[in-house]
Order: structure tokens, then C-alpha cells, then sequence
């Protein structure tokens, strides 16, 4: 080809390129309008967390919501949309994931994970193995 074929083609080229470009980038702004990602803030590794919600009552609900409220269930560590007491409610770990013969008929403690006292059965929040350890 000839030198002035490769400049053409190389302008062409160009200007799709960067007519591609602007149309995403375009796009991308007529979608983001009204939605609130977070505060235009330092970047950061932790998440961005909503502190206009709370997760009492609402850990692990299944009713999707949309922005700007924040989210109390197994995917809002992904999409960085937790509320400000999401790890605090809903994810407790304290007394481990199950019973074991000492912790049978325990004092209920709300910072347990799952529970091993008399009254389980009847909230539905025993361990997975109450019914093996402590009425078996």
C-alpha cells in the first residue's frame, strides 16, 4: 500500500476508536445519573458502606433493594453495599458454629452464631447439630 492508503486507514481507524469511546462513555453517564455509588472520596481497600440503614431485623432478608439503601444479605460484601451494622448483626461468629455437650441448655447470648439453648427449636436458630448433641 502506499503511504498516503496507511495514513488514511490509520485516521479511520481513529475515529472509530474514539467514536466508540465517547459513546460508552456517554452512556455510561446517562445510566449513573440518579444513582449514588458512594463518596467521591479517597480510594480506599475497604468498602464503601451506607450508614443511612440498619440490618436489625433485616439480616439475610430476601427483598432486593435498590440504591440508595444499603443491603443486609450474602451479597452486599460483593457489591460493597452493606449497611454501616451489617458485620456487627449479621455476621456473628461468637460460640462457634456448633453445639457441644457443655454448651447444651446454655443461657441464650445473642452474639452467638447459632444457639444450643432450650428455646432454639422454638426460634428456629439452634445449631445444625442440637438435635445429635443435645437431644440425642
Amino acid at each position: 500500500m502506499t503511504r498516503h492508503a496507511d495514513r488514511v486507514i490509520s485516521l479511520f481507524t481513529f475515529a472509530i476508536g474514539a467514536n466508540i469511546c465517547l459513546g460508552f462513555t456517554a452512556n455510561r453517564v446517562k445510566r449513573a445519573e440518579g444513582w449514588d455509588e458512594g463518596p467521591p472520596t479517597v480510594l480506599s481497600d475497604s468498602p464503601w458502606t451506607n450508614t443511612s440503614g440498619s440490618c436489625k431485623g433485616r439480616c439475610f432478608e430476601l427483598q432486593e433493594v435498590g440504591p440508595p439503601e444499603c443491603r443486609c444479605d450474602n451479597l452486599c460484601k460483593s457489591y460493597t453495599s452493606c449497611c454501616h451494622d451489617f458485620d456487627e448483626l449479621c455476621l456473628k461468629t461468637a460460640g462457634g458454629w456448633e453445639c457441644t455437650k457443655d454448651r447444651c441448655g446454655e443461657v441464650r447470648n445473642e452474639d452467638n452464631a447459632c444457639h444450643c439453648s432450650e428455646d432454639c427449636l422454638a426460634r428456629g436458630d439452634c445449631c445444625t447439630n442440637y438435635q445429635v448433641v443435645c437431644k440425642g
